[in-house]
């Protein structure tokens, strides 16, 4: 199951999203602006790759980090709560980049996401969409790795092979 919620509620909140979205082809996981539009934020899914960016919109990126869908961590929605969220890591040089998604569950919900950046255990930083510019893609990072064979086990709270459920 897949959803795809679009957060663009004025002219200018689009111009925005599409200097900060996904390349064509690609599956949107989060897409996004960061302080007041200086930045551009993105996870997308490109062929066998998770791709996360980040830098200033229409510049080169500060940042490009790149996991295989089958091995990248991410921890997916637990099924509970009033908000649904998920959230994707990526390692580099010691630090942890946390891209994480969120929605309310209900119809008038305004999609949320960031990237908490750790050293450890250590939160170095804190990464917050602008309001109203996050796109998000709720379970396309699961989606990825189930048509790779691997699934979410709810009792080891585990990655594995869909054949052993």
């Amino acid at each position: 199951m897949k959803i795809m919620i679009y957060a663009a509620f004025s002219w200018g909140c689009s111009t925005a999203l599409a200097m900060a979205g996904c390349p064509p082809g690609s599956e949107t996981v989060l897409a996004c602006t960061a302080g007041g539009g200086a930045k551009a934020l993105s996870v997308c899914i490109e062929g066998d790759a998770v791709r996360y960016t980040y830098g200033s919109p229409g510049a080169e990126p500060d940042l490009r980090l790149s996991e295989p869908v089958a091995q990248v961590a991410h921890q997916p929605w637990p099924g509970i709560g009033r908000a649904i969220w998920e959230a994707t890591t990526f390692m580099n040089a010691g630090y942890a980049y946390e891209a994480w998604i969120s929605t309310e569950r209900n119809e008038d919900a305004v999609p949320e996401g960031g990237v908490n950046v750790l050293k450890g255990e250590a939160e170095v930083a804190r990464i917050t969409c602008d309001p109203g510019t996050a796109t998000i893609g709720l379970w396309a990072v699961d989606d990825a790795k189930q048509a790779r064979g691997i699934c979410w086990d709810m009792e080891t709270l585990k990655w594995g092979s869909c054949d052993q459920k």
